[in-house]
């Protein structure tokens, strides 16, 4: 087996360590998994494949308004999904809620893009390396680095500041820290947010590279929710470990069996994992709502 197949699976590992992330960062004030989070994927594509490929605007244009519609995004699938399941009062209704935005966002994209097969604009880093006789292109190695420094970034976020304390008390007891005066709501919209634009940025990044389509939002969130899992939800290092796991078996199994067979044993590791530690290789014990 060829040493770029590794290079490959640390490559989409990163990404799906990025959805996974995503994924805990709106889950630790809500107990509430988005299975729309992929859905931001492609509307980083999106973007970068309208303003540089057919707008030719450039890059630095299709990263602000990457940022700015990944915010927008966040807050819309805030109200989307907080709302009902606020209102419904029943705990299982962010599973309808999450799926009904995806599906909302899904259908936006694909009226949008209808004709397209892949939203693939031109690299934000052109070129390749050899490192020992591997190819690595620059635009892998771009996303590799953001995913480990947003990885570090957040880790550092949620133990030194503030705002990250607060986060770790909402999700700990969001009862008792509304009591301490701490702004929960706030503190949830803030996590829509920051998941959106991760994700969105991601989607940019792995544009380039990885086959991304007007429907692909759900299978990015099914392999980030299950790098998530394995990892542990809540925890963002175990959001690089099981994205790095997710990406590197299922490039290694692609290859070497095919992409039916790559999807079956990933899914099964995740049934092993859930068996074996059901609260994740790095996670703690979670409730969701």
């Amino acid at each position: 087996m060829s040493a770029q197949v590794w290079i490959d699976g640390l490559f989409s590992g990163a990404v799906y360590a990025l959805v996974a992330l995503a994924l805990a960062i709106v889950f630790q004030p809500t107990r509430v998994m988005n299975f729309a989070q992929g859905e931001p994927i492609v509307l980083g594509a999106a973007i970068s494949y309208q303003v540089v490929a057919l707008w030719q605007w450039g890059w630095p244009a299709a990263l602000a308004i990457t940022l700015l519609f990944g915010v927008g995004m966040g807050l819309l699938s805030e109200r989307m999904i907080m709302l009902p399941v606020r209102l419904s009062g029943s705990r299982y209704a962010w599973i309808i809620a999450t799926l009904a935005a995806a599906l909302i966002f899904q259908s936006l994209f694909t009226i949008s893009y209808f004709d397209v097969d892949s939203l693939r604009p031109k690299a934000l880093a052109p070129g390749q390396l050899e490192i020992f006789g591997v190819t690595l292109s620059w635009q892998q190695l771009l996303t590799i680095v953001v995913a480990l420094a947003v990885m570090a970034g957040y880790d550092a976020f949620l133990r030194l500041t503030a705002y990250g304390r607060a986060i770790r008390a909402a999700s700990h007891d969001g009862e008792a820290a509304v009591i301490m005066g701490i702004p929960v709501r706030r503190v949830v919209v803030f996590s829509f947010v920051i998941a959106g634009v991760i994700c969105a940025f991601a989607g940019m990044l792995a544009a380039p590279i990885l086959f991304i389509g007007p429907a692909s939002g759900l299978i990015f969130t099914i392999k980030g929710f299950t790098a998530a899992v394995i990892g542990g939800v809540g925890s963002p290092r175990g959001a690089l470990a099981g994205g790095l796991i997710v990406g590197m078996l299922d490039s290694v199994v692609r290859n070497v069996a095919g992409a039916t067979t790559g999807d079956f044993v990933v899914f099964g590791l995740l049934a092993l994992i859930l068996v074996l530690f059901p609260s994740g290789l790095f996670g703690k014990p979670m409730e969701a709502h």
